[in-house]
C-alpha cells in the first residue's frame, strides 16, 4: 500500500511539473461576442470601444478582430478578457448594471450580436512571454471549436501536441480553452496565433504534411467531434 501511494504521489508530482513548466503564462477568462457589422458602422464601433476600454480596469483587454474565414454570418469578433476573473464578474454586478446596459444598447444600435460566449483558457504555450490574451494589430489567429466526449483525453492530447510540434509553433501562441456558456455544442476550442496570413498558410501546410500530425488527428477522432473553425485578423486591442 505504501509503495502504491508513493507511486501515485510521484505520478501527480511529475504531471503537475510538466503542466507548470509547459504553460508559460497564467490562463484567463473571457466574454466573446460574434458581431455582424455593416461596413459603414465599423468606425462607429471602433469609437464606442475606445470609450468603453478607457473606462475599464487596465487588466481587462478589449480585442476587436475581423472574421476572414467563418461558417457564420458574423463579420467581426469582440473579446473582453482578464487574468483576474473577478474583474469580469464585476462588470456583471448590479452596481455596473446601468453602464453595462448603456453599452449593450449602444452596441446593438450599430451591430447585430450573433452569439456571445463565456469561456476560460485552460492552457497556453509560447507567445514570447507575453500574457496569453495579448494580440498585435495585423496578426491572425485560427480557432477550432470541438465537442469533447472525454475532456481529460483532450487535455492529455494537447500536452502531447505541444511536445511534438513545438518546432512548428515558433514564436506563436497555442491555447486550449473551455466554453462555459453560450457555445451550443462546442465544449472546447484550440487557438493558434500567426504573425501574418502567409505564415498561417505555411504553418498549416507544414502540419498537414506531417505524418505525426496525421496520427494525432486520427487519435483525436475517437473522442472529439469538430464543430466549426475559422480565421480572425486582429484590428485593434485596448489595454
Amino acid at each position: 500500500m505504501k509503495h502504491m501511494l508513493a507511486t501515485a504521489l510521484l505520478f501527480l508530482s511529475i504531471a503537475f511539473t510538466t503542466i507548470t513548466n509547459a504553460q508559460s503564462q497564467p490562463s484567463f477568462e473571457f466574454f466573446n461576442m460574434q458581431l455582424k457589422v455593416n461596413p459603414t458602422n465599423e468606425a462607429a464601433l471602433l469609437s464606442l470601444l475606445e470609450q468603453v476600454a478607457g473606462a475599464l480596469p487596465p487588466d481587462i483587454k478589449v480585442t476587436l478582430g475581423e472574421q476572414i474565414f467563418t461558417p457564420t454570418e458574423a463579420t467581426h469578433v469582440l473579446n473582453f478578457s482578464s487574468r483576474d476573473g473577478e474583474n469580469l464578474n464585476e462588470l456583471m454586478s448590479p452596481e455596473n448594471n446601468s453602464e453595462r446596459l448603456n453599452f449593450i444598447h449602444a452596441l446593438r444600435n450599430i451591430v447585430e450580436i450573433k452569439r456571445s460566449v463565456r469561456g476560460i483558457r485552460l492552457f497556453h504555450f509560447g507567445g514570447k512571454n507575453v500574457r496569453p490574451d495579448t494580440k498585435k494589430s495585423g496578426s491572425y489567429y485560427g480557432y477550432w471549436q470541438i465537442n469533447s466526449a472525454e475532456p481529460e483525453k483532450t487535455v492529455s492530447m494537447f500536452q502531447d501536441f505541444i511536445k511534438d510540434f513545438a518546432h512548428l509553433t515558433g514564436g506563436n501562441s497555442v491555447g486550449l480553452g473551455q466554453n462555459v456558456a453560450g457555445a451550443n455544442s462546442s465544449t472546447h476550442y484550440y487557438l493558434h496565433t500567426f504573425q501574418s496570413y502567409k505564415e498561417y498558410v505555411e504553418i498549416l501546410n507544414a502540419y498537414m504534411s506531417s505524418e505525426k500530425f496525421q496520427k494525432h488527428k486520427s487519435r483525436q477522432k475517437s473522442f472529439e467531434t469538430p464543430v466549426e473553425n475559422g480565421l480572425v485578423k486582429i484590428l485593434k486591442q485596448w489595454n
